[in-house]
């Protein structure tokens, strides 16, 4: 009896510590992404690093610009439209994003970003936790996007209109 205690216990104490590691590998991630949160800078809804970036509006005539329009979101009004430039936007909780998702729970600091190469725009996930989807499928890489495609980053959706 006493030696298959001993095995047991070991057993025991094996699946403890890997229980204390896997919430240690949690947490760490967790703190982490919030601290490259900057909640030093004025949040201006749309504005991007000093002011700079993309401006949210609603959409109006023909001829319109091409941008992200919100779909479905928990913190920004349906059909806000952000205008995309021809340099980088990038997205997330950060106030240092062209478009900031402030209370976004599901959303990392630094998310995702939108990169225009040869006339088309990329998405592509930033290492986020809860990875950057685009029409329902997780992204790998840099993702083409064609009119009328849908991004879903943390709990928002855009749809992409050219």
């Amino acid at each position: 009896m006493l030696e298959l205690q001993v095995p047991l216990l070991a057993a025991k104490a094996l699946i403890l510590l890997l229980l204390f590691a896997f919430i240690y590998a949690v947490m760490s991630r967790s703190i982490g992404d919030l601290r490259k949160i900057r909640d030093d800078e004025p949040y201006v809804p749309g504005r991007g690093r000093n002011g700079r970036g993309t401006y949210a509006r609603r959409p109006s005539a023909p001829g319109v610009p091409p941008g992200l329009v919100v779909e479905d979101s928990e913190i920004l009004a349906p059909e806000t439209r952000f205008e995309l430039g021809d340099g980088e936007t990038s997205m997330g909780r950060s106030s240092g994003s062209t478009i900031v998702l402030r209370s976004d729970d599901y959303a990392s600091g630094r998310h995702a970003q939108l990169t225009r190469h040869g006339g088309l725009l990329y998405v592509e996930d930033l290492g986020s936790t809860n990875g950057t989807f685009v029409n329902g499928r997780k992204t790998v890489g840099a993702t083409p996007l064609r009119n009328g495609d849908t991004v879903r980053v943390g709990s928002t959706t855009f749809r992409y209109e050219e």
